[in-house]
């Protein structure tokens, strides 16, 4: 989703994503380096927040993700999620190439009007990975707020576009089922998390829902997994704002056992195919 700022046609620019998506995975370095900004509780990888301390982390719970990003060339600089944002106060996040909205985030700070328009005016693309700021009464991009959880230790899904650049070198069967799995179940010091928690309502604004849950018999069956929208999309939350630049679902991430802080959610649950899914939709 994101690339440099140059002078280079957009199209061409496009093309070039294309050809270099998940090119060099193997080789251990990406040749698209991105400038994002990570949006959490968590000010640092090694800075959890305060709840999340208390629970005996000593690095954030969604830092292994940054850190992948970071192995991969790109410069990962995090921003503390806040409430009330406004058009102003969110306008420098333009600056990078791609802001990224950890699952790791209270759904309360992307709910008002005035806190969608905000969001939503963004011109870079913004990648979001939690279920909960997906829902109508949140940023609006499911028509409802149904969001079960999955429950499969070798969560596959089942690919509804397999010549998007996102699947290239990802292995489908005959049915466009991911053939190794995406995400498992985590646990902290014993305690089993919940899964990705995933929007079952139909997508609004026109969204194209490019992966759902294709395990058979999880709670979130057919759910979508990833999807993506274009800019001047309107969309479903308070105030029913339209996009200012593209969006994708990538959603990742583990939801706090029942009883434990929302700040340990976003606990990293990629196995298999996941973490080269992740790269490329990057």
């Amino acid at each position: 989703m994101a690339g440099r700022r140059d002078n280079q046609h957009p199209a061409m620019k496009n093309l070039l994503r294309h050809l270099l998506v998940g090119a060099v995975l193997s080789a251990g370095t990406c040749l698209w380096s991105a400038n994002i900004v990570w949006i959490s509780f968590h000010p640092a990888d090694n800075s959890p927040s305060a709840p999340a301390a208390d629970l005996g982390f000593t690095n954030a719970p969604d830092a292994p993700y940054t850190q992948l990003l970071r192995s991969q060339g790109h410069t990962v600089t995090r921003v503390v999620t806040f409430d009330n944002a406004t058009v102003e106060s969110v306008g420098f996040l333009n600056q990078y190439d791609l802001v990224i909205i950890s699952r790791s985030v209270p759904s309360g700070h992307y709910e008002t009007a005035t806190e969608n328009a905000a969001w939503h005016s963004l011109r870079v693309p913004v990648m979001i990975l939690g279920g909960y700021v997906l829902r109508n009464n949140r940023l609006g991009f499911t028509t409802g707020t149904t969001i079960p959880d999955t429950a499969s230790y070798e969560l596959r899904l089942r690919v509804n576009d397999p010549t998007h650049p996102i699947f290239s070198g990802i292995p489908l069967d005959a049915n466009n089922l991911t053939v190794q799995p995406y995400a498992t179940i985590v646990e902290w010091n014993g305690v089993v998390q919940r899964g990705i928690s995933v929007n079952t309502d139909p997508v609004a604004g026109g969204g194209r829902v490019l992966a759902v849950v294709g395990t058979e018999g999880d709670p979130a069956y057919d759910g979508m997994i990833i999807g993506e929208w274009d800019a001047g999309a309107v969309m479903a939350g308070p105030g029913n704002a339209t996009l200012g630049g593209p969006r994708m679902v990538f959603l990742t991430g583990s939801r706090e056992a029942s009883g434990q802080t929302s700040e340990i959610a976003g606990m990293y649950d990629l196995i298999g195919i996941g973490p080269q899914l992740f790269l490329n939709a990057v």
